[in-house]
């Protein structure tokens, strides 16, 4: 967090100012891209018009960081770091003072502010913001928070010449698969020196020789862990657990969002929201590679027909074994998404292609197209007592880039318009566009 150590400059985006207009108050850290080139600078008189500012700021002009005074904070009533997270969860917050006694009894860690600055403002200030004119070193004091930075003038020369910040935090919440606790925890070393520093389950167990201490990883009810080292104390490792157990939190909430936004609540499917952002990464790849990728709309024959004959828990419990069947027989980069009620798209996008140049894959999406409308004719449903299998069959369609369509919205339209002639030739029945047929494999026998 950069309030314990040197701020990292945003690369590109908006700078918005709230209540203050004096030039000599910009401090350089914020007004200068890292690279030097001056930022847009935005201003508002109050911190509702900040709030809206960043609000309608769009992704190609996000508002990257905002500037508080602490006069602005005193005269408002509300928490002004909690109301900018609920619109923007990444957007940096920075507390300004003059003087480290204008903060007063702020405690702007605990409010949620990434960082502190420390501007005397007068002609000397003002001269020194004109002089400048690339990214010099300035002083910045940080705030009397509860966690102390323990770096040591010998300790800060052993510091890697990257220094981690929360933007490097936001980075990892926003394209690392894994998370951010690995990178959080690295933040915490480099600011503490605290080699041995662990996120466990438990509470470790310490003998004599490895005296340390512990601290509760919690937000809300929500528990992340245990927090410890044998070079710290209690109250050293309490401010940095609450802390990393905020982070946490957001990266969890982030991951819940993105799942409830791109995944089918009741099959674990993919939704159309996912097939669009898939099909965005996946053609270009393939292009780059000259591969195919393939898609195949369908949906359950007469399934309103089951639906109304077994009840809805009974075709809920038939979506949901379609998609687990699917996932049983695609390979392992395809998916399955679900853009309707009984309406299915499965993404045929694995990248293992033919072993030897003009050879044919393992196994073609026809095979597994066919496999999977032989296997849903025989499934049963154990859960619901059923035991007639045969009652389900699909018809689709299967439609293949670049050939069938040049983007995700008219490759999906043309292989639902090959399900739908699917459906007039009797169901039970997929359709093969031109482009899927241009690559069947040589053994494959004619549709």
């Amino acid at each position: 967090m950069s309030t314990y150590g040197p701020p990292r400059r945003v690369e590109h985006g908006r700078v918005l100012i709230v209540g203050c207009t004096d030039a000599a108050r910009i401090p350089l850290q914020v007004s200068q891209s890292a690279d030097g080139v001056p930022q847009t600078l935005l201003h508002t008189d109050n911190l509702f018009d900040a709030l809206g500012e960043v609000a309608i700021a769009t992704a190609a002009e996000p508002v990257a960081t905002v500037l508080i005074p602490v006069d602005v904070v005193r005269r408002s009533s509300a928490n002004a770091p909690q109301a900018f997270r609920r619109v923007d969860p990444s957007v940096r917050l920075i507390l300004l003072a003059e003087s480290q006694e204008e903060l007063g009894g702020i405690d702007a860690v605990a409010d949620g502010f990434d960082e502190v600055l420390i501007e005397p403002v007068g002609a000397a200030r003002l001269q020194q913001a004109e002089e400048a004119t690339q990214p010099a070193a300035r002083t910045i004091e940080p705030v009397e928070a509860e966690a102390p930075d323990l770096t040591t003038p010998d300790q800060a020369e052993d510091q890697p010449m990257q220094q981690l910040g929360d933007t490097d935090l936001v980075e990892a919440i926003l394209t690392d698969p894994a998370g951010i606790r690995d990178r959080a925890m690295q933040l915490i070393v480099q600011q503490t020196q605290w080699a041995d520093l662990a996120l466990t389950e438990d509470r470790p167990q310490r003998d004599a020789e490895r005296a340390g201490a512990s601290a509760d990883v919690r937000y809300g009810r929500r528990s992340f862990g245990v927090l410890s080292s044998s070079r710290a104390s209690e109250p050293q490792l309490r401010p940095w657990a609450d802390w990393l157990a905020r982070w946490l939190a957001l990266d969890r909430n982030f991951r819940d969002y993105r799942e409830m936004a791109f995944h089918d609540e009741l099959t674990g499917a993919g939704n159309r929201r996912f097939y669009e952002a898939f099909m965005q990464q996946s053609m270009p790849k393939a292009a780059r590679k000259r591969r195919a990728v393939t898609v195949m709309v369908f949906d359950l024959d007469d399934f309103k027909h089951y639906n109304d004959q077994f009840g809805h828990h009974a075709g809920d419990e038939v979506l949901r074994e379609t998609v687990r069947l699917l996932n049983s027989v695609i390979r392992k980069g395809d998916r399955v998404c679900r853009i309707g009620g009984d309406e299915f798209v499965v993404i045929f996008a694995d990248p293992e292609g033919p072993r030897e140049p003009g050879s044919t894959p393992p196994e073609t999406v026809e095979q597994i197209a066919k496999r999977f409308q032989d296997q849903i004719c025989q499934m049963k449903f154990p859960k619901l007592g059923l035991d007639a299998p045969g009652t389900l069959s699909i018809s689709g369609g299967l439609a293949t880039y670049p050939w069938d369509g040049a983007d995700p919205a008219s490759l999906l339209r043309h292989a639902d318009q090959l399900a739908l002639q699917s459906k007039k030739k009797g169901k039970n029945v997929i359709t093969m566009g031109p482009g899927a047929q241009g690559i069947r494999g040589a053994n494959d026998p004619p549709s």
